[in-house]
């Protein structure tokens, strides 16, 4: 009696191939599904809990920056009509015109207009609501890459020790007496438990009020010359990614966008995983010092 074909030794070794293998892809299947899954709990609980840690910082920033914009509505009729123009301007987004308007007012000051940008980057930072990337792109426009760069940055440094002088001084004056002390306590519990790795990602990311920021580091007990190497520090690749773009509109150059976008994207990446990126820098500095071992 002979077996039917389905049954033979090389049949059923094919059958058990196939079912083998079968189960092999919907093993891996499952796996990716369920990292993919565990990836998204993962970046929604940071999300999350990034959030709420500079939620406080945020709100500060932002009450400071809508005091400023009041300060500039008001004190606005004093300034001259090319200066009031650019700021209407602003106010209706415009920024293309109010990119040429500015460039236009820049080269009439001839072989002065550098320490005049460096100037304007300054004010830019105390009249917080002012926009930042907007100055940053025409520095890169008026100037170039690395000169524009450097009158930036030194526009952004100068600028923001006066906003932390003032705000500490402010703060010791009027906030730290007028504000309950269990509010400032938390606040000051907030900022420390953060430490110095809050406020740089908080000037590193695009689109938060950085500016308004520094009256805010002002109000903590850190040193000054820390506040300022921080925010210099953060704010250095984001300025840079801006001057480069004002740079490229300037010599008609592409892929000033792209640009952009990257390093939105990396800002972002960085900002969700900084709890590792700060444990990878502390070991990397750690490498370098006295004593420490070699690998």
């Amino acid at each position: 009696m002979s077996l039917p074909a389905v049954f033979t030794p090389r049949a059923l070794w094919y059958t058990g191939t196939a079912f083998g293998e079968n189960w092999r892809r919907r093993r891996v299947a499952a796996q990716a599904a369920q990292a993919v899954r565990a990836f998204f709990i993962d970046l929604w609980r940071r999300l999350r809990r990034k959030i709420a840690a500079m939620v406080p910082l945020v709100l500060g920033a932002a009450a400071f920056a809508l005091v400023l914009a009041g300060v500039i509505y008001v004190l606005s009729p004093l300034l001259p009509e090319e200066y009031r123009a650019v700021l209407q301007l602003i106010h209706e987004g415009d920024w293309e015109a109010s990119r040429l308007t500015l460039s236009e007012l820049f080269d009439g000051y001839g072989p002065a207009k550098a320490w005049i940008f460096v100037g304007l980057q300054m004010l830019q930072v105390l009249f917080a609501p002012v926009p930042g990337q907007l100055v940053g792109l025409l520095g890169g426009y008026l100037f170039g890459f690395w000169h524009g760069l450097l009158l930036t940055m030194a526009g952004l440094v100068a600028g923001s020790l006066l906003a932390m002088l003032l705000g500490r001084w402010l703060g010791e004056r009027l906030v730290r007496r007028a504000v309950p002390k269990p509010v400032l306590e938390k606040f000051d519990y907030l900022v420390t438990q953060g430490g110095l790795w809050n406020f740089f990602m908080l000037y590193l990311l695009p689109a938060l009020p950085d500016d308004a920021l520094c009256f805010v580091a002002g109000l903590t007990r850190w040193p000054i010359v820390q506040l300022l190497a921080v925010s210099a520090a953060g704010r250095l690749p984001g300025m840079a990614v801006l001057v480069y773009v004002g740079a490229s509109v300037g010599s008609g150059g592409r892929g000033a966008q792209a640009v952009l976008a990257c390093a939105m994207l990396l800002a972002a990446a960085l900002w969700l995983y900084s709890e590792e990126a700060e444990s990878y820098f502390y070991r990397l500095s750690r490498r370098g010092a006295p004593g420490s071992p070699r690998r």
